[in-house]
């Protein structure tokens, strides 16, 4: 048994080191396009109407294509509102930006209202915006969701660019549910008055996963590669039978506190320094060079007597075990980068 759980813990051990968060998010930094945007949604008569391909009311269509766009923003600190039109109406006022408000406001609209009676005033809705759109952090977008219908008041196409005039720093952007020639003119015109303008078909954005994340990209933000600090191999020395490097054994800020995650790791480095009988274990802890020098040296002490202490609770004995706090004097990576401060914060397990 012991043969097998020691490249059991190194291959987890290296995975916990080397897995990012989520896909790419160790090699991408997210960068936002705009400071704060709104969702305009048209909830007219003829948006209650079923979408024939998808065989459900088009403000449903609506809902579904804004919840998976509102799951897929990224956490940047927008500003933001949302609004709809026949009649116009806030549903969520504008302010720091929360994917929970925005699923409450995106579920609260409502599919059983009455078709008839109900007119499409799109141009007065987009007019009316204007002092929402005056109001937003700049750059600004407005993400318009409707079938296009437009059956009463002004000029929908003549509104978007008064809006645009009135409120320079602003782009709008569509999601079509229009199933009419009519519908789909009226949108392309209006996404056709500036060169900032995404558009997207509100089916392919549900039945396609990658156009909606593209949608998404296209309007949020952009992605730059942030190059990573190498991750250098066990150190082997005459002195030094083996060096293992614990950066999965993570701590909350200022605590010396084990988080559950550790605690799997630190089960299995428990089991390996029993494979170790008779040598001594050396635990250093580091820490990166944020805050005064005498206080890393204290908190790197304390997170390695705790990791001691856990190792003890499993079997370990603790005679074995010396626990030396390091601080922030002997960083291997660059402390002037956010990956060069994570890799410092390690706990190092050696033999003799």
């Amino acid at each position: 048994m012991k043969l097998t759980l020691k490249p059991v813990f190194m291959f987890l051990l290296a995975m916990l080191i080397m897995a990012p968060a989520f896909s790419h998010a160790a090699d991408m930094e997210y960068i936002p396009k705009i400071a704060s945007f709104d969702f305009f949604v048209d909830d007219s008569g003829s948006m209650m109407m079923t979408h024939q391909k998808l065989e459900k009311p088009k403000i449903e269509v609506a809902k579904d294509v804004l919840s998976k766009i509102n799951n897929a923003i990224p956490a940047l600190k927008y500003n933001a509102s949302m609004h709809m039109f026949a009649p116009y109406e806030e549903v969520v006022p504008y302010g720091p930006y929360s994917k929970s408000g925005f699923e409450q406001g995106i579920m609260s609209l409502k599919a059983d209202k009455e078709i008839f009676a109900r007119r499409t005033p799109m141009g007065d809705g987009l007019n009316m915006l204007r002092p929402a759109a005056d109001n937003m952090a700049r750059n600004a977008a407005v993400i318009i969701v409707s079938d296009g219908e437009s059956n009463f008041g002004s000029d929908p196409v003549a509104q978007a660019q008064a809006l645009y005039e009135s409120a320079p720093g602003l782009c709008l952007h569509v999601v079509s549910v229009a199933e009419t020639e009519a519908g789909k003119a009226v949108l392309d015109r209006i996404a056709a008055l500036k060169g900032c303008s995404v558009t997207a078909d509100a089916a392919t954005l549900l039945a396609d996963e990658q156009a909606l994340n593209g949608f998404v990209k296209d309007v949020f933000y952009d992605t730059r590669e942030v190059k990573k600090a190498p991750v250098p191999a066990p150190v082997v020395t005459p002195e030094t039978e083996e060096v293992i490097v614990l950066r999965s054994v993570q701590f909350a800020f200022d605590s010396a506190e084990i988080s559950n995650e550790a605690e799997d790791v630190l089960t299995e480095a428990a089991t390996l320094i029993e494979e170790h009988a008779g040598k001594q274990v050396t635990l250093a802890g580091h820490t990166d060079s944020t805050g005064p020098e005498a206080y890393n040296q204290k908190l790197s002490q304390r997170r390695a007597e705790s990791v001691k202490a856990f190792l003890a609770k499993e079997g370990v004995d603790a005679n074995r075990i010396k626990a030396v706090g390091f601080g922030e004097s002997e960083p291997k990576f660059d402390n002037n980068t956010a990956e060069g401060r994570k890799l410092n914060r390690r706990v190092e397990i050696t033999f003799k």
